[in-house]
């Protein structure tokens, strides 16, 4: 009785070894997710914009990347419309009613002259006479003998629209108006002629020119803010629809207070 006792338990032994489930397979790691690219249209004259966000918002979300394409902002619409950019960051938003925008910093036209003019202080109707060639010399207003030689942008640009709208109104400008495809030309031109008169925005402001008061007013990122600044606008953020996504989270940074503090560099905060 024993040895049978003996043997059923071993083949019980047996039985349940037999029974045990396998191991499973080793687990495997997920994969981490793929990181979601951001195309934003960059008018020309906010590019700056472009280098003060691009590295502090890698470092709040590292799976998102950014590229930021600098233009024209007709093209930059009409890249939008085709597909090709998920948002853009322009002074004047398209208009219609198939676009979305929001603003996310304050700027504003910034009327700029050669670094040795000595003309500091232009009242707005002065400054439509300068870009129409009804003050053909700065010797009229206090500056050096020298003929006004108007620098401009081409059509399609945002900082040509606000002057258009906000200085020249009806006034056509002047023949002879050396039109520049890009804020970085306008900016070396009027660097390099004394009797230049051009305009970008504050934010794009640089040691290459001098920018003067506007009505008594200077061209600052706080008088932008504050909206003091007679030629002060929005800085727009557009999109086709109502951002979702990380396009909404981009978004939600540069209207956060971290994002609003960089900005603030070189624009006038709207929050």
């Amino acid at each position: 009785m024993k040895r049978l006792a003996l043997w059923l338990w071993g083949c019980l032994a047996l039985a349940s070894i037999g029974c045990r489930a396998a191991p499973p397979p080793p687990a495997t790691l997920a994969a981490p997710p793929a990181a979601e690219l951001l195309a934003i249209g960059l008018s020309s004259s906010a590019a700056p914009l472009g280098d003060l966000v691009a590295e502090p918002y890698a470092a709040t979300d590292p799976q998102a990347g950014l590229t930021f394409v600098e233009g024209n902002e007709t093209a930059l619409v009409a890249d939008l419309d085709a597909g090709t950019l998920d948002a853009l960051l322009v002074h004047v938003p398209p208009r219609g009613d198939g676009y979305w925008h929001n603003p996310v910093a304050l700027d504003g036209l910034a009327i700029v002259v050669h670094p040795d003019n000595p003309v500091r202080a232009l009242t707005s109707a002065e400054v439509q006479g300068l870009f129409s060639g009804a003050i053909d010399n700065w010797a009229g207003l206090g500056g050096p003998n020298l003929p006004v030689v108007p620098v401009g942008r081409e059509r399609g640009d945002g900082a040509r629209a606000l002057l258009t709208e906000r200085i020249m109104a009806e006034q056509r400008p002047a023949i002879g108006t050396l039109v520049q495809p890009t804020n970085e030309a306008l900016l070396d031109a009027i660097a390099g002629e004394p009797g230049a008169i051009g305009y970008t925005m504050i934010g794009a402001l640089d040691e290459r020119v001098a920018a003067v008061a506007i009505d008594g007013v200077e061209p600052t990122s706080n008088n932008a803010g504050s909206q003091n600044y007679p030629l002060s606008t929005p800085l727009y953020f557009v999109s086709p629809e109502e951002p979702q996504g990380e396009l909404r989270a981009f978004l939600a940074w540069l209207q956060s207070p971290e994002g609003q503090t960089i900005l603030s560099d070189k624009y006038g905060r709207v929050r």
